[in-house]
């Protein structure tokens, strides 16, 4: 406990960590404000500038666009970010040959780490969260766009899921940009190859995503009757950065909105998530095994 209540210090002082926020909160502002009227939904005839009565702010599907912000297409990549910076900056500094000194555990200092980040980054991804919720709330109104209650039904568990699933997903993505700087011994090292590895998959994915589609192209295969079928799953799905969108995508407010899903959302089918979380797990627990291993084995000097 002592060892991550240091890591939270560091944290609260360190630049990065209210730089990023402010980037993140300061984004999402942007983007509500530019697409307006829209998050009332596909539902929306707002063509003419006229809303039809089925235009409302439904939850929980207004999450699928909340988590946007909060978990995958920008939480996702900032936290990565953070999570290099928070490990890298140890070599940058000197840090850790300081704690070396005092004898402390290579492993257990690593895993304080990675606890205070877990820490912070929940933390993040909440205000985040209720950041993009208020903001929805506020352009609804603003726009004249009905609101349902966010409590009804299943209200409250819906976004307890939702957030535990996304949590997740960040959790994930922070632990590959933590174990690549832990092994570059690098935060900015770290920081450009994980944004690399994000933006890299998701280019892969993209053209194997069009590959897929025209293997099953056919009477036989992707079209049957004239209607579009959906395929897959498919290998690529199981990727460490695919995967975490495939675990948001059974997610309350998520699940059945092909949208949300982006192009493979539209041709392919969701990977099962009694298969996606634990890939998910797999993916967090080695990148932090990596991590371990990689530390051990490194001079520090």
């Amino acid at each position: 406990m002592r060892l991550i209540r240091a890591e939270l210090l560091k944290a609260r002082r360190r630049s990065a960590t209210w730089i990023l926020l402010v980037v993140a909160l300061a984004l999402t502002a942007l983007i509500y404000l530019l697409i307006g009227r829209s998050i009332g939904g596909v539902g929306c005839d707002i063509s003419f500038g006229g809303l039809d009565e089925s235009c409302i702010v439904e939850f929980p599907a207004s999450y699928a666009l909340i988590d946007q912000f909060a978990f995958t297409t920008l939480g996702g990549l900032l936290a990565i970010v953070y999570a290099a910076a928070f490990v890298g900056a140890d070599w940058n500094w000197g840090v850790l040959r300081n704690v070396i000194a005092r004898g402390e555990s290579r492993a257990r200092y690593l895993l304080a780490k990675a606890a205070g980040l877990s820490i912070v980054l929940a933390i993040g991804c909440a205000i985040i969260f209720f950041f993009a919720l208020a903001m929805t709330l506020l352009t609804a109104l603003t726009h004249g766009i009905p609101i349902a209650s966010p409590l009804r039904g299943n209200g409250l568990v819906d976004l307890v899921t939702n957030f535990g699933l996304g949590y997740l997903v960040v959790l994930e993505r922070a632990a590959l940009g933590f174990a690549v700087a832990v092994v570059l011994r690098s935060q900015l090292a770290g920081a450009v190859v994980g944004i690399v590895l994000y933006l890299g998959e998701g280019i892969i994915t993209t053209y194997l995503t069009f590959t897929a589609v025209a293997r099953y192209f056919g009477d036989s295969g992707g079209f049957g009757n004239g209607a579009l079928q959906l395929v897959g799953p498919e290998w690529f799905q199981y990727l460490p950065m695919t995967v975490g969108n495939q675990v948001l995508s059974w997610a309350p407010g998520v699940a059945g909105n092909i949208a949300a899903g982006g192009l493979q959302g539209i041709f392919l089918r969701p990977v099962p998530l009694e298969q996606a979380l634990p890939a998910l797990l797999i993916y967090l627990f080695v990148a932090i095994g990596v991590s371990i291993v990689s530390l051990n084995r490194q001079e520090i000097v």
